[in-house]
């Protein structure tokens, strides 16, 4: 007890005291409630589930470590941006003399025409406003983990898209190294195709930023979006065309378009990365394509360009510095790994209830955001 109405509050049955806001903890019909399989105490409104759930702090454990990484991965989502604004200029002027060959992936790449000069200037502008577009509404729709003093704080981290990045991304990191060093020690190695842009002039500059936004419209808006798009006309949606960007919350039909769009997008990489590097490929599409279907095509493309664009970043900021937040993200996504794999298994548990064509409500219409 810390102030003279702390025992008088207790003996109401109030939780917290009125006058300093310290939690009552004397309420003596709780457990009776508990053991009844109450999920409130009828007395007091504890919220009985919480209290005495290990699951809830285990939850917290895997969010709050993969949580340490979100600065780690933001500054890095900076460090990128920063990097593709700076050389956009010169490498605006070196794309006039350039073609770019526009592509498929069914599931091979399959080039289908080509752009050159003012056209292919015209293409880098929009994936520069694409890439800094899909940063700037990640982090409007991730507001909620800088507001410490909402309720149930923790819980709520987990539902902003950039806790997913984070999650995803340390994840990834781990289980590739993981892939890689099993495939080595079956005498098995990924080749490096010939001709891979390194360092910050303008063809890395330029061929991360189409990869990473060109790359998530071949590979989740086409195989993923436009199925979604007739589905939910056929369901009777009349926002149809909202499914063609994603963010419209898991149904069995989008789960089973996620599978074929990951391994789509694996086998696109055989061609030059050769058939050990599917593996891997086919796991980074499978997150990529989750974040789509939540959150929207903004999130994949920040996952797709928070990879690619690290070999720029590198050069820019220091071989040394990339590597230890490499190293630290890398810590955190031992942790993500038990969570991604624990919330695919929750996830498993309900696909039974899950609906089969469209959900009933987008997931912006249920809660008035994005964010679950």
């Amino acid at each position: 007890m810390t102030c003279d109405r702390c025992e008088e509050a207790a003996r109401q049955g109030c939780r917290f005291c009125p006058g300093c806001g310290e939690p009552l903890d004397s309420c003596t019909l709780c457990a009776e409630y508990a053991r009844q399989g109450y999920e409130y105490c009828g007395r007091c409104g504890r919220h009985l589930v919480d209290d005495g759930d290990e699951g809830k702090k285990d939850d917290h454990i895997v969010e709050k470590t993969v949580f340490i990484a979100v600065p780690c991965i933001t500054a890095l989502l900076v460090v990128e941006a920063l990097c593709m604004l700076w050389w956009s200029g010169e490498t605006f002027g070196w794309l006039a003399s350039r073609t770019f060959n526009v592509f498929l992936l069914l599931p091979q790449m399959v080039t289908i025409g080509s752009i050159s000069g003012g056209t292919l200037q015209a293409f880098w502008v929009f994936l520069v406003i694409a890439v800094l577009a899909s940063c700037l509404l990640l982090a409007y729709q991730s507001r909620t983990v800088v507001d410490r003093k909402a309720p149930r704080y923790i819980e709520r981290i987990k539902t902003a898209p950039v806790y997913w990045v984070a999650l995803m991304f340390g994840a990834y990191l781990v289980l590739s190294i993981a892939i890689s060093a099993l495939e080595g020690a079956l005498g098995y190695h990924i080749v490096t195709p010939e001709g891979l842009p390194t360092g910050t002039g303008p063809q890395a500059v330029f061929s991360y930023a189409e990869a990473a936004v060109w790359e998530e419209v071949v590979s989740r808006i086409i195989p993923i979006g436009i199925p979604m798009v007739v589905v939910a006309g056929l369901c009777g949606r009349r926002d149809c065309l909202r499914y063609l960007l994603g963010g419209f919350g898991m149904t069995r039909v989008a789960l089973v378009l996620m599978v074929v769009s990951a391994v789509i997008f694996g086998m696109a990489h055989e061609g030059s990365w050769g058939a050990w590097k599917i593996l891997p490929t086919v796991v980074a599409g499978l997150m990529m394509s989750y974040l789509y279907i939540r959150f929207g095509v903004h999130a994949s493309i920040v996952f797709h360009f928070l990879m690619d664009y690290s070999v720029i970043a590198s050069e820019a900021i220091g071989h040394e510095l990339f590597s230890f937040i490499f190293i630290l993200v890398a810590i955190t996504g031992f942790v993500a790994v038990y969570g991604l794999f624990k919330y695919m298994r929750e996830g498993a548990s309900n696909i039974e209830s899950m609906p089969v064509w469209v959900r009933d409500q987008m997931p912006e219409e249920s809660n008035g955001s994005n964010l679950d």
